[in-house]
């Protein structure tokens, strides 16, 4: 790994940490303003600003123009910033790319100049046209850390390698490494990381909140944005204060509106898991009315799916539409969540405080502002 960026923090004041923000730049606006970011915080943008969503271009610009004009914004590049690279070396295979995602910062640059690329388009034209007109940008992101190192913390994209200096860390690993907390590493220091949606980790009930493995000094904090369904945009924050140890806590941001439960609900203590990433595929044992006792076919673990998210294919084997919660949530009066998906009969798929699951229909109330609240861990 070659771009490693030293930063000193002061001893007092606050580190927000936000990662996979892909292209979401009204969602990161509101969650600067949920965090009251101010200029006296560190900010670190821990890669993935663009790809999925629908302005990677302004996310980029909104960033290159934080960072020129505060000193304490720091950025690295995520896998999906490496596009850059891929472009400057003229791979053949990212037309294909720009023809099967819509949703890409190239794209979006591309349509700014009223060109469209198809399958027989030649990536030199596309490079040359590209560098033409968006030069500083495309050096700004070529240029990104792949990881920041401070005295207690490393913040890198996807994680590192297990190896006893771990700047020696390819930086495809650095910014491709999937589940790094089911892994281990070297470094003396917490490694700060993104990339791998936290409800693939989920066990009991999912969870879209920051992980935090104090005895492996990993925390992760991708909130699956732009990339599940369900997801949601996190920001950690780290609390310093020079006669203290450091105080971690989160927020977050979606999309989904928010609402007021009216009354108790209690979940069944049998309603728990989930089906993640890639483990889609399931063997029904018994329907009911509203959720069907399966196994997990990798894992045989058993599960109640709700009814709505069980397909059949052509051959007859089940799996799951998508990944989805088998959790029910306890819910009581006054309480405020968000509404992910209300078309199932009998029950309601909610989100409470970062977790996903269901509750019965009819006891939630929707609310005219969003509220939310940090929540310290």
């Amino acid at each position: 790994m070659k771009k490693i960026k030293a930063l000193s923090f002061s001893n007092k004041g606050r580190v927000i940490v936000i990662s996979d923000i892909h292209g979401e730049l009204k969602l990161l606006k509101r969650l600067l303003e949920k965090v009251n970011y101010d200029t006296e915080d560190y900010l670190i943008i821990n890669g993935d600003l663009c790809e999925k969503g629908s302005n990677s271009k302004g996310v980029v610009s909104y960033l290159m123009e934080l960072s020129a004009n505060n000193p304490k914004v720091h950025v690295t590049e995520g896998n999906c910033e490496a596009l850059i690279e891929e472009l400057l070396n003229e791979n053949p295979k990212l037309i294909n790319y720009l023809c099967a995602r819509k949703n890409s910062l190239l794209n979006e640059w591309l349509e700014l100049l009223g060109f469209h690329v198809n399958e027989k388009t030649n990536i030199q034209e596309v490079k040359e046209l590209l560098i033409n007109n968006f030069p500083e940008e495309i050096k700004w992101l070529s240029e990104l850390p792949t990881a920041i190192e401070t005295d207690d913390y490393i913040f890198v994209h996807a994680g590192l390698e297990n190896i006893e200096n771990w700047k020696e860390t390819d930086r495809k690993t650095a910014i491709t490494l999937p589940s790094f907390l089911d892994k281990s590493h070297c470094a003396n220091k917490y490694v700060i990381v993104g990339h791998w949606p936290l409800i693939n980790y989920s066990s009991n009930i999912p969870a879209n909140n920051p992980i935090i493995d104090k005895a492996k000094k990993i925390i992760a904090i991708d909130g699956g944005n732009a990339v599940k369904a369900t997801g949601q945009l996190n920001a950690f924050i780290i609390n310093r204060a020079s006669s203290s140890p450091d105080v971690f806590s989160y927020t977050y941001v979606d999309n989904f509106p928010n609402f007021k439960v009216l009354k108790d609900f209690s979940a069944e203590p049998k309603m728990q898991g989930s089906i993640t990433y890639p483990l889609y595929n399931i063997a029904p044992v018994e329907k009911n009315d509203h959720f069907t006792l399966c196994k997990l076919l990798k894992s045989n673990q058993s599960l109640y799916v709700k009814n709505e998210y069980i397909l059949q294919n052509e051959t007859g084997h089940f799996t799951a539409k998508t990944d989805v919660s088998c959790a029910q949530i306890t819910v009581r009066k006054g309480d405020i969540v968000s509404l992910i998906d209300d078309t199932c009969k009998g029950y309601d798929l909610i989100k409470k405080d970062g977790l996903e699951g269901w509750i019965v229909k009819d006891i939630i109330l929707e609310l005219s502002e969003k509220e939310g609240k940090i929540n310290v861990i």
